[in-house]
């Protein structure tokens, strides 16, 4: 049976363990100004949630432990990685170095990844909780177990090998202009990214036929995938990487070249460069999810970028 604790899904004490660790976490990259607990924390925290409520249901279906234990897999792999990435880089994240140097910033950071950790784990919290498991457990092999597997594991690669690349490619690369145009990055800017999303897709179908049972388990899991997309493309993934890069390139005098690979390579969606280039751009803005809210314009934003690089450097 099933161990009770603040109600019969889960999702209160799965909250209350979230905005505990990383609150921690988030006062000790504060305090001591290091990103180190940061990588670590949104991996590890989303298996600690896997295991934590697979213990408490106290029943071990087949769905329920392959579920659980691909989010633990996923999040000791991110986790680790991110680790390993900021100590072989040996400073931290300069993406993150005005966040982290403010209080209010750096809380909201947090409660950006609170809500994300919390969401993804929302499918594998109701399939381990009491009010899933009171009811009889639907045979693993349906369509939707089969198809959640497969994405699930297609995005785990996807996400894994586009990480692997792109960490040798720093290590080997001669400048911080350099732009990484190989493997499968060659197919997609952030090939990383969707992997991301197909794979957390792919859980929600595989807790699927568990949930089914109850409407309101599939519905407030659906904020698993939803989260992830929403996250990824309009808040702190394809805004904070795809417009600060255009800039970046603009300012190194690298536009004409880059603005090439801008047209051949698809933003999000892998696809073969020489098909994707001679696309029209309303289909790349809608198909292929390459918004304009990404997009640096050196027409009409050209002089200010410069201007703003000139005062920079008289400031040096």
């Amino acid at each position: 049976m099933a161990v009770h604790v603040l109600g019969d899904c889960y999702l209160p004490i799965t909250i209350i363990i979230t905005f505990v660790y990383q609150l921690i976490v988030f006062f000790i990259t504060f305090t001591l100004q290091v990103d180190t607990a940061t990588d670590i924390s949104g991996g590890s925290n989303v298996a600690l949630l896997a295991i934590l409520t697979l213990v408490l249901s106290q029943t071990y279906h087949t769905r329920q432990i392959i579920a659980t234990t691909l989010q633990i897999v996923w999040g000791l792999r991110l986790g680790l990685f991110c680790l390993y990435r900021t100590l072989k880089a040996g400073h931290n994240d300069s993406r993150f170095n005005e966040i982290r140097q403010h209080f209010l910033k750096l809380f909201i950071f947090f409660f950006l990844q609170m809500s994300w950790v919390w969401s993804v784990s929302v499918p594998v919290s109701f399939i381990n909780s009491e009010k899933i498991v009171e009811f009889a457990d639907p045979n693993f092999g349906s369509v939707t177990d089969i198809l959640g597997v497969i994405l699930f594991v297609i995005g785990f690669l996807i996400e894994s090998i586009a990480d692997i690349h792109k960490l040798i490619f720093r290590i080997n690369r001669s400048s911080s202009d350099e732009i990484i145009k190989t493997g499968l990055w060659a197919w997609s800017r952030h090939p990383n990214y969707f992997g991301d999303i197909v794979l957390w897709i792919g859980m929600y179908l595989l807790c699927l036929q568990s949930n089914i049972v109850n409407t309101a388990a599939i519905i407030v899991s659906l904020l698993c995938p939803l989260v992830i997309i929403v996250v990824l493309l309009f808040i702190s993934g394809l805004p904070l990487s795809e417009r600060p890069t255009h800039i970046k390139q603009f300012k190194a005098g690298n536009w004409p070249e880059y603005s090439k690979y801008l047209s051949r390579t698809s933003c999000l969606i892998p696809f073969p460069p020489t098909l994707y280039e001679p696309l029209p751009q309303i289909i790349k803005s809608t198909l292929f999810l390459e918004f304009p809210i990404y997009r640096f314009d050196p027409e009409s934003e050209g002089d200010l970028v410069e201007k703003d690089k000139n005062v920079g450097d008289k400031n040096i």
